[in-house]
């Protein structure tokens, strides 16, 4: 077997469990002794280069982004891991945001396929993709004499494939009701997992959490004697204010200048993530574990901060705007920015895979738009797409029903006459179909 390019490479890897596309099997999912052996066989590439962990449900993304970018800025060589992807599986595995060299995945991916022949692992089962793609990413950063490598969980984060790096702190973004049936079905049982990144006397940093996660942080900080500072304890405060042309935000760092950047990833929550990426890089270089990072430098690093599907603004004319978000509470985040950038006519076109809180989101925008249009969030993943078109047409009864998401598209550009805003989201898949649609209008 050999690949000619990293597409036959990542096909390779899908050929195995993946449950990204499949709903998961906990017990079969989540176990560390896989992994383990899959690095130990590549010489424990994770431990090539320094590394921060981040966990959460919402704004992990985001917030590893700035992350990378301000550590690349700073003049660290540094390696970005994040999920899920938009386009290609390319995205996970960046330079800060940059993909790396096609052959490099394309070379890896092809060693990787040849000593996992035959190879036994705890409980004589097979890799799944995503620890696949978590060994690829160290290989490549190892590789590619990378200095600090940021680090997303996949799901959770106790049992997680990235949970065999040592870092340097540990971050947790806002944690929400999410996958409850692999992660528990409260707060306190998810908080659980995503705490299990937490490792012996290595720092933790938090962005407002509720009173059940805030506890189960802080208790197991405790436990492993690990610093520990929520966001709203650092004396930090943050101004943000929404412009089409990105987010502008000042954060005002406690006894030090205030640091001013434009973000081109918008929503005033994104100052939140942006400013805890600040927060924990500040702390780091008290320790002399980073250089030291002047106003100037956060500035540009935090400025050029880039995720496909975040927030993103595709298309100009009309205004198109992607976002993944998938659960009622980022797609209130992301209708609360779309309607704050555009208080008049909108449209919506929604898809969501089978699984999630699709009736929640519909009460949540189907008020806010002149016209909604539902559509099939890709082939990826199982999805029932005339169930959510029930519940929209439930509550607007002019809802239309487009199956194919490239009609659908086409169908909201006409209904915009190029002045009505669109918004596009209810799943990362529906935002990987349509992204390189749009950015071939742009283009023209």
């Amino acid at each position: 077997m050999r690949f000619s390019n990293s597409q036959e490479g990542f096909s390779f890897l899908e050929s195995f469990a993946n449950f990204e596309k499949t709903g998961s099997d906990a017990a079969r999912t989540f176990r560390l002794d896989r992994m383990e052996t899959l690095l130990k066989t590549f010489g424990n590439p994770q431990h090539s280069f320094k590394s921060l962990h981040l966990a959460g449900s919402k704004g992990k993304g985001s917030t590893s982004a700035f992350l990378a970018s301000l550590l690349s800025e700073g003049g660290y060589k540094t390696g970005l891991y994040t999920s899920p992807h938009v386009t290609t599986y390319k995205e996970r595995i960046t330079l800060a945001g940059r993909e790396f060299p096609e052959e490099l995945y394309t070379h890896w991916l092809n060693r990787i396929a040849a000593e996992i022949q035959g190879l036994r692992l705890p409980g004589g089962e097979e890799p799944t993709t995503f620890e696949l793609l978590t060994l690829l990413a160290f290989l490549i950063f190892r590789e590619e004499g990378i200095e600090w490598g940021v680090i997303e969980t996949g799901l959770g984060g106790r049992l997680d494939a990235t949970n065999l790096v040592v870092p340097k702190a540990c971050i947790f973004t806002p944690v929400e009701l999410e996958h409850t049936d692999v992660l528990g079905n409260n707060l306190t049982l998810i908080a659980g997992e995503k705490a299990g990144i937490i490792k012996k006397g290595v720092p933790v940093f938090s962005s407002t959490q509720k009173a059940e996660t805030k506890g189960v942080l802080e208790k197991r900080s405790r436990d492993l004697e690990s610093p520990f500072l929520f966001f709203e304890d650092s004396g930090y405060s943050v101004k943000s204010e929404l412009t089409l042309k990105g987010t502008d935000l000042e954060i005002q760092r406690k006894g030090e200048p205030p640091v001013r950047s434009r973000l081109s990833l918008l929503g005033r929550f994104q100052g939140e993530n942006a400013a805890l990426a600040v927060l924990v890089l500040d702390h780091l270089s008290r320790q002399g574990v980073v250089r030291e990072m002047s106003p100037e430098v956060l500035s540009k690093g935090l400025s050029k901060a880039r995720l496909p599907g975040r927030m993103e603004l595709i298309l100009k004319k009309p205004p198109v705007l992607l976002d993944g978000a998938h659960t009622p509470v980022s797609a209130a985040l992301v209708n609360k920015t779309f309607t704050e950038l555009f208080p008049k006519d909108r449209i919506l076109v929604f898809g969501s895979v089978a699984g999630k809180d699709f009736a929640s989101m519909a009460s949540l925008l189907a008020p806010w738009f002149s016209k909604i249009i539902v559509t099939t969030p890709g082939s990826f993943k199982k999805s029932d797409p005339e169930q959510v078109f029930k519940s929209f047409r439930a509550l607007k009864e002019d809802t239309l029903f487009i199956p194919e998401s490239l009609a659908a598209a086409r169908r909201a550009l006409d209904l915009s006459g190029g002045i009505i805003p669109i918004l596009v989201t209810g799943s990362f898949y529906l935002v990987g179909e349509l992204r390189s649609f749009f950015i071939s209008l742009e283009e023209k």
